[in-house]
């Protein structure tokens, strides 16, 4: 054979070859993903676009994911963003992919309280004005917003949400948000709030004080933390030339940050970059569990395509630094009494980012494992605590529990959401929802419709917990939980946590979670060290909540919030208890009230803790991000000092596990020689009106090592309690005869709502504990403490979200 002859056949092979693998690419034969290249003609692009965007919807089983290659997108292209749809820029950053729109509007109901499931990430919008009107589940990231950004249109509630790795040029309008949390990014135009609950920003480049002040407006629903501990952003799919598909997977970053990735800093900020051809294992609708796991045995990474996977058996992460991505909000159905995903003990570096798990286990099952289990119950360490290494990171994890017509409108049952087992965890924006409303119970969405009064089927399905923290060193960054119903809704067991941003909307449906006085957020009372920001918890209506919040007398907890959309204020018995365990205080729990409320939106600063940086020498404080904005931190002194004068030791009994698996505590008061009791507000904080008797017994043979549950023993009388005593009487004397005398009472003032806001006929700002106001039970202060009393009622948007007449 000739020369020529031989090169033509070699072209030839060349060519088909190619042609070979251009019809070999992942997404072929995908419905459910749209890949866009901004040569093609717009006519034809929009109508792609346009027919993709249509056809999901609120409880449809459709899921998008466009992949918007690298380019500038005609200005005219436009993008409405609905249900189960990922808008992704695959350039290797948000510079390389430039769009002129982008825009997610108010839904049927003329409210964006139910826009979920949506996201978008790695573009450039630069139109003059950016709608982003979402509510949970709606992550925007990796971007870079030249015009302004709004969260909400001027009209029409919304309940967001969550944003991170973002610049905005212009204002950010936080709108009618009720609440938001932002991680690293930058506001380089300002900020604008003329509504809002809780609102927290975090490592954002721009927050000034006159923006903090303007945006709070003289309550605390703002709360800045000037850098973010530590962090790794969510993995995404990056298109490398014209054919080469990857997963970048984002370093972690054990030091503090602030501010977007900077372009110069995008490349050296990737860990690793997985090849989708050869590492990673593509699954698509119709694959079974078994043949996942088959498929991820040879792999380093998993990218679920969109689609509803019915699950037969868990998916198994067992390899250090495995990946797990998903696009168009891949929906994994559990399989019966199993989780969706599980994750071994003892790997470091796994990733699971951007998916939907759906509970599919019957009601009438005795039991259900969490959807996502990360890590068995077995104990983990008690160390230092977490800052040079992850065990793994969290992104964009959501799940749910309800009757749902592709489900074949069953009910359902769910113990336990999420359960993070494993220490040093990262969990970077989680969402879990038991549904009050679903497409099974005769109900069409529509302004007004009376969404809150209807019986839905989803209200039968049972779930226990939203969130399950059990390993130490866990960090969360934007934690919403919503409607879970026979327990705790978030149940925080181990060491070391931070929370950055709480969301949390009571059952309202079902009163069970109030009548058993379940909280929205709990840690277990022996946890020495918890810190959490911006917490807020919400009633829609119902019968009083016993506590929002129950916690850790060590725990420290800055910003708390608590709603009532409607009804009476007084719905919350109390915003914080803290829970003692025995050994700590003679008295189980005490509570407190907000010190500011507007309307039925009320704020408490911080409340008083105790410092257990001594109780355990194994167990150093951990050190926290510089927060010069928030309200600073108040130790309950008197009960502090009792505690260190007796030198209260806080020992381990019994064998090991964690808290969820008998793990015990005791505190040990090797010289104790007093027992605290507390006289307290039969409403209102009482931490500054604590009375300190000094009771003795003799001691049994059973307790001769002064260790006991609430009483601590003392084995003689010291002779200095009689020369006490009457100094004691004395003074009980004469603080009775004090607040016997009107003039002596401590009266309050009322004070004018701040410029701005709307005003309201009274204003009662209790400062306490810290700002010296101890108030007195016997001068009229045991009702109201904190709130702002016979105000007059108010249409609220958040009411009429809920299709809510407060009328009625």
């Amino acid at each position: 054979m000739g020369r020529p002859a031989m090169s033509q056949l070699v072209l030839l092979a060349g060519c088909l070859l190619s042609q070979h693998q251009a019809a070999a690419e992942w997404h072929d034969g995908l419905d459910g993903v749209l890949v866009l290249d901004p040569h093609l003609p717009l006519h034809e692009m929009q109508d792609k676009l346009d027919s993709a965007l249509s056809s999901t919807s609120h409880f449809g089983t459709e899921r998008v994911a466009v992949l918007l290659k690298p380019g500038v997108y005609p200005e005219k292209l436009k993008m409405d963003v609905g249900y189960y749809t990922s808008i992704i820029g695959v350039g290797k950053g948000p510079e390389d992919v430039s769009i002129a729109d982008m825009w997610v509007s108010n839904d049927v109901t003329k409210q964006a309280t139910n826009n979920f499931w949506r996201s978008l990430e790695g573009v450039t919008v630069t139109g003059h004005r950016t709608m982003w009107a979402v509510s949970q589940a709606a992550p925007l990231r990796r971007s870079i917003i030249d015009g302004s950004l709004w969260l909400s249109h001027p009209s029409g509630y919304s309940s967001g949400g969550f944003m991170a790795d973002v610049h905005v040029k212009d204002e950010l309008i936080m709108g009618t948000q009720q609440q938001w949390f932002t991680r690293n990014a930058n506001l380089t135009g300002g900020l604008k709030c003329w509504a809002g609950w809780n609102f927290v920003f975090m490592g954002v480049q721009g927050m000034t004080d006159k923006l903090v002040k303007s945006c709070s407006k003289g309550t605390e629903k703002v709360s800045v933390i000037e850098e973010t501990p530590r962090v790794a952003e969510k993995p995404y799919l990056v298109l490398e030339g014209e054919s080469a598909w990857m997963i970048y997977v984002p370093k972690f970053q054990a030091t503090a940050s602030a501010g977007p990735v900077p372009k110069e800093e995008r490349e050296s900020s990737i860990a690793r970059k997985l090849e989708l051809t050869t590492e990673v294992f593509v699954a698509k609708p119709g694959m079974n569990a078994k043949q996942i796991n088959a498929g991820m045995t040879n792999k380093v990474g998993l990218l679920l395509t969109p689609g509803i996977y019915r699950l037969e058996e868990p998916l198994v992460v067992k390899k250090d630094g495995f990946v797990i991505l998903g696009i168009g909000f891949p929906t994994l159905v559990s399989p019966d009494s199993w989780s969706c995903i599980q994750v071994l003990d003892g790997l470091e570096d796994v990733r699971i980012a951007s998916v939907l798990l759906d509970a599919g286990t019957f009601l009438s099952t005795p039991h259900a494992e969490p959807l996502l289990l990360w890590g068995s119950r077995r104990s983990g360490r008690r160390g230092l605590p977490p800052r040079q290494h992850v065990s793994g990171v969290a992104s964009d994890i959501f799940a749910r529990v309800g009757t749902f017509s592709f489900l074949g409108c069953k009910t359902m049952r769910v113990d336990t959401m999420l359960e993070f087992n494993a220490d040093d965890l990262l969990v970077d924006n989680v969402w879990v929802w038991h549904a009050d409303h679903d497409d099974c119970s005769d109900f069409v969405m529509a302004p007004g419709a009376p969404m809150a009064r209807h019986q839905f089927k989803s209200d039968e399905c049972y779930s226990k917990h939203g969130v399950v923290v059990n390993g130490n060193g866990v960090t969360t960054y934007g934690m919403a939980v919503e409607h879970v119903v026979n327990g705790n809704m978030v149940q925080w067991n181990g060491e070391y946590g931070e929370a950055y941003f709480f969301q949390a909307e009571l059952p309202y449906h079902s009163m069970l979670n109030l009548q058993k006085g379940y909280a929205a957020y709990a840690v277990e009372q022996s946890v020495l060290y918890h810190f959490a920001v911006g917490l807020g918890a919400y009633i829609v209506y119902g019968m009083p909540a016993k506590a929002a919040f129950e916690l850790s007398p060590f725990a420290d907890v800055r910003n708390v919030q608590t709603v009532v959309i409607v009804g009476e204020k007084s719905l919350y018995d109390s915003s914080v208890c803290q829970k003692f365990a025995p050994g700590l205080a003679a008295k189980p729990e005490y509570c407190y009230q907000a010190e500011q409320c507007w309307w039925k939106r009320c704020w408490l600063p911080t409340v008083p803790r105790l410092d257990g940086s001594n109780l355990n020498s194994a167990m150093p404080p951990p050190v926290l991000a510089p927060m010069h904005f928030l309200p600073a931190g108040i130790v309950n002194s008197t009960l502090q000092r009792s505690m260190e004068e007796h030198n209260v030791k806080r020992l381990r009994v019994g064998s090991g596990g964690s808290q969820s698996d008998g793990e015990q505590w005791q505190y040990h008061r090797p010289t104790a020689n007093v027992q605290v009791q507390y006289r307290s507000q039969t409403k209102g904080p009482s931490a500054q009106q604590m009375m300190i008797n000094k009771k003795f017994w003799s001691t049994t043979e059973s307790d001769r090592d002064g260790r006991s549950s609430g009483k601590f023993k003392v084995p003689q009388l010291p002779s200095s309690t009689l020369r006490e005593l009457p100094a004691v009487v004395l003074g009980c004397l004469f603080f009775s005869l004090s607040c016997a005398v009107p003039i002596l009472c401590m009266c309050r003032k009322k004070a004018n709502a701040p410029s701005g806001e709307p005003q309201y006929k009274e204003l009662r700002m209790r400062t306490r504990q810290a700002r010296g106001d101890m108030g007195n039970p016997l001068c009229g202060d045991t009702q109201d403490v904190g709130t702002i009393a016979d105000v007059e009622p108010v249409p609220s948007a958040a009411a009429a979200a809920h299709g809510i007449d407060e009328s009625i």
